[in-house]
């Protein structure tokens, strides 16, 4: 599956930026444009899909930089720095000149003192509105640090980082030119975006155990289930060996006449891949033709992730013929694989923000929860597992989604011999 980027910025800035992209193919763009930076808050939250979150203008981040770090966001600004400076200040001088008082913003002190070493010998005066210091600082404050310089007569026209600002002192017959940042840098950050990628990609390493079983052969008497164990076994063995060569994976049988692969990021990529439609087990029913349980876990040890394949192949054992489940990492598990359940994560966004009243945060982590386990029933355990809260925390946040009809009861279960049964619930 393709890394999903978010992008944000004036229609103009966001179009150059997908043209530019066609030299890079290992991931996919997703447009959020605004036509004033404080709409990016809203825009935020219907990025919750994407794993990077590219913004083209430093004005649109600070007003998501506090949720951004909260949600620990991977995140990159494309801010004005020495080669965008210096080029838009030469193209300023050189069309204005004698004109060389300027008021500036977008960028930083450190930027600018390196920018104006050089250049000694033009007489520019700078007055700039510096970016280091935003402190919760909107685009009015900004608009009023160039208007007020321009009706002092202190400066003879505006150097802006920001389209916005740059529209508004147009409107007030300002002069104004914008900072155009060159196609090389909007290079340069998407290449930042592929590499963070690629790094992502080799050093997020897991093991991947799957264990398979046959399920009705041990129903049967020895002597008939040994001779039929045997000829499936061989089918399966062979079927497995097959797919383990195509996942850079290892097939083998154990002691207990479960086959077992054994694989890590490329196997891990495939699961990833077709939680909805798992053709391996469509193949096994159509070739064998013999129900069978597959237990996939994931986990950061090779020891961890057996427990957990060996978790998920319990819980096939209740399901009507061939089934799959995955166990992660954190014991959440996914299941069963292979069964499609649609959902609208725009739609359910909607209902737990303005029905249930949840929180961005809350709301955003529960789309997750419930896409993980594609959909399957989850108890008040298994939120608070997945929210690292308490029990009675999860419990709060379920009677919301029930009082705001978002989920329903769906049943119960009963992990342990002793104790009561857990309520299940599952979307409406």
């Amino acid at each position: 599956m393709k890394a999903k980027v978010a992008v944000f910025g004036p229609e103009n800035v966001v179009v150059r930026i997908q043209k530019l992209k066609k030299e890079f193919s290992n991931y996919e763009l997703f447009p959020f444009i605004y036509s004033e930076a404080n709409q990016t808050p809203d825009l935020l939250e219907q990025a919750f899909l994407c794993d990077i979150f590219l913004f083209t203008e430093s004005i649109a981040y600070y007003y998501v930089k506090e949720k951004t770090k909260k949600r620990r966001l991977s995140t990159i600004v494309i801010h004005c720095d020495e080669y965008i400076l210096t080029t838009a200040l030469l193209h300023s001088l050189s069309d204005m000149l004698p004109q060389s008082r300027i008021s500036l913003d977008g960028t930083t002190e450190e930027v600018v003192q390196h920018v104006l070493t050089p250049l000694k010998e033009i007489q520019v005066d700078l007055f700039p509105f510096y970016e280091d210091v935003w402190d919760g600082r909107t685009v009015e404050t900004i608009v009023d640090h160039h208007r007020k310089l321009w009706e002092d007569r202190t400066t003879d026209f505006a150097l802006t980082a920001y389209s916005e600002v740059a529209k508004r002192l147009q409107k007030e017959n300002i002069p104004v030119r914008l900072i155009t940042t060159p196609d090389l840098c909007f290079k340069s950050a998407l290449e930042t975006v592929e590499r963070r990628i690629t790094f992502h990609n080799n050093t997020s390493v897991q093991h991947v155990i799957g264990y398979f079983r046959f399920k009705h052969l041990e129903q049967l008497p020895s002597s008939l289930k040994e001779m039929i164990l045997f000829r499936r076994q061989a089918e399966l063995d062979n079927f497995l060996q097959k797919f383990a060569t195509q996942q850079d994976a290892i097939a083998l049988r154990n002691n207990q006449h479960d086959m077992v692969l054994i694989g890590s990021k490329k196997l891990l990529n495939y699961l990833t891949n077709h939680f909805g439609n798992f053709p391996p087990l469509q193949k096994i029913e159509e070739q064998i033709k013999e129900p069978v349980g597959i237990g996939f876990g994931l986990g950061l040890t090779h020891h961890q992730a057996k427990e957990h394949a060996l978790l998920a192949l319990e819980m096939t054992a209740n399901e009507e013929g061939s089934s799959c489940y995955i166990v992660n990492e954190s014991q959440a598990s996914i299941g069963p694989v292979g069964v499609k359940k649609q959902i609208n994560p725009s739609f359910l966004y909607q209902s737990l923000i303005h029905k249930a009243k949840l929180n961005n945060d809350l709301s955003y982590n529960f789309i997750e929860f419930i896409k993980m386990r594609n959909n399957k029933p989850f108890s008040s355990h298994d939120v608070a597992n997945y929210y690292s809260v308490t029990k009675r925390s999860a419990e709060r946040t379920i009677n919301k989604l029930l009082s705001a009809e978002i989920i329903k009861v769906a049943g119960s279960e009963k992990p342990y011999q002793k104790g009561r049964p857990r309520k299940l619930f599952a979307l409406r």
